[in-house]
């Protein structure tokens, strides 16, 4: 943790904050809903390792990043295309770029829509169509849903990999205390709006589709047709053993090990 080291960058007026650690070609991290970069404090200092620049994302509203125009978004290709802007701001070359949950949506899109201008895409626990949650709109206001904490936090951690102890337990939860309730809610409309179904032939960059097996937000078969629709030699579905909804977190080594591997494999530095 004490090689992380944060910073501030304007992307197209808004304030945004990212961590990040080592040297060498950018590896871009994206965060889940309701969370922030800090789910990758353990996953960074691996990759830095590897002879990378790992950098990790407060997305806009959560953690230390001011929201664009002061609301959430509700559409993913509005929030890949800024978060690609974000990219743009941060890194100096192509990147690798990895994200989970509603970041492994977002790498899916941005796959489809800026293959060319990047090294690999990681996309993990996300596919690219997840209408799984109806009427997230609905726990907007504190109102609406007094207990969204709860709800949030417990929604969390049911999801990881069983047996897990009970201080990843509380950790997981504290994760998920970083962006308002309007703005956590945003990222799931943006979950379930999200279609990339036909541009996956578009993809012409390494992707690597992932999910913990324990993960049952992300069906199989809507995993399984994504992968189905990329381009054979581009793509690739990797189920992580002993892993649930956030595999950067439960077992950060293997999941460095598998990303490694499949940079390697696919020639990419």
């Amino acid at each position: 943790m004490s090689e992380l080291t944060g910073h501030y960058v304007d992307v197209d007026g808004t304030r945004i904050y990212y961590e990040e650690t080592g040297q060498g070609p950018p590896f871009f991290c994206i965060h889940t809903a309701g969370a922030c970069s800090i789910e990758y404090y353990e996953l960074l200092p691996l990759i830095a390792d590897a002879g990378y620049r790992a950098i990790a994302v407060d997305l806009p509203g959560h953690g230390k990043s001011y929201p664009v125009d002061w609301g959430p978004f509700r559409q993913m290709r509005e929030y890949s295309a800024f978060t690609w802007d974000i990219i743009q701001e941060v890194c100096e070359q192509e990147p690798i770029v990895m994200g989970c949950s509603i970041g492994g949506n977002m790498v899916t899109d941005m796959a489809c829509h800026y293959s060319d201008d990047i090294e690999a895409a990681l996309a993990l626990e996300g596919a690219a169509h997840t209408p799984t949650f109806p009427d997230v709109n609905t726990y907007e206001h504190p109102h609406a849903c007094p207990g969204w904490r709860d709800i949030m936090e417990r929604a969390a951690e049911q999801s990881m990999y069983r047996p897990v102890s009970e201080e990843k337990v509380t950790e997981t939860r504290w994760m998920h205390r970083y962006a308002p309730q309007e703005v956590a809610t945003g990222d799931l409309e943006c979950w379930v709006n999200h279609d990339v179904r036909d541009k996956l032939s578009d993809i012409s960059c390494p992707f690597m589709l992932f999910k913990g097996e324990a993960d049952y937000y992300v069906p199989d078969d809507v995993m399984e047709s994504t992968i189905a629709d990329v381009p054979d030699e581009h793509g690739e579905f990797i189920v992580g053993d002993e892993m649930g909804h956030y595999p950067m977190f439960e077992d950060p080594e293997s999941l460095a090990d598998i990303s490694l591997d499949f940079l390697a494999r696919n020639g990419v530095a």
